[in-house]
């Protein structure tokens, strides 16, 4: 698909559940931020599907919620203190649909837009290991092997990633603060060619 027929579908198909997307993930989170992240990176897996994968789609709002539950899942997997309130009430939890207002479906599309305009202005190496450690969820080992790097360098990248597109954003929004020239990228070792 091309941008123009990618901001549609999102549009149509994506963005009209946002509000009920955010209050279905405010019962598992208190921190907006942790919802903000768990949104964020369902709409980057939903991006990233193959076009077969996509085509197989019968319906975006249940595959949506789907994906946000496992998104968030896995974060509550991950993080260090896991509440088992919290994953019972994932497994059954229901949905309740309440379609967002216009301006907030064109903030969220507007946001998105930035947001991956950002990720693929990074530098190629920094990009691929942000996406395989934010998006696909590998851990620093496996990226180290697919990538055949070390996993210190993983790391690196994906801190010096995570840095630059916030304040890349920061700085798309009008804000100001630290220059990007003064964050140091990760240094290449013998294996990051």
């Amino acid at each position: 698909m091309n941008p123009v027929e990618i901001n549609a579908w999102l549009a149509k198909e994506i963005l009209v559940h946002e509000r009920a997307l955010r209050g279905y993930l405010s019962r598992f989170f208190k921190n907006v931020a942790d919802i903000e992240d768990v949104v964020q990176e369902t709409y980057a897996r939903l991006l990233a599907l193959s076009d077969p994968a996509s085509n197989a789609v019968r319906n975006w709002h249940a595959f949506l919620f789907t994906t946000a539950r496992n998104v968030a899942l896995d974060r509550i997997r991950r993080s260090r203190v896991v509440s088992l309130d919290a994953l019972a009430e994932m497994g059954s939890a229901d949905v309740l649909d309440q379609a967002p207002g216009a301006d907030e479906a064109l903030n969220a599309r507007q946001e998105l837009a930035l947001l991956l305009e950002t990720i693929a202005s990074l530098p190629n190496r920094c990009r691929e290991t942000l996406t395989l450690r934010k998006l696909y969820g590998l851990s620093q080992r496996e990226i180290a092997q697919r990538l055949e790097i070390t996993e210190s360098t993983v790391e690196k990248h994906v801190a010096y990633g995570v840095r630059l597109c916030a304040e890349r954003m920061y700085a798309k929004r009008g804000g100001t603060g630290k220059p990007v020239d003064k964050i140091a990228p990760a240094r290449k070792g013998k294996s990051d060619g």
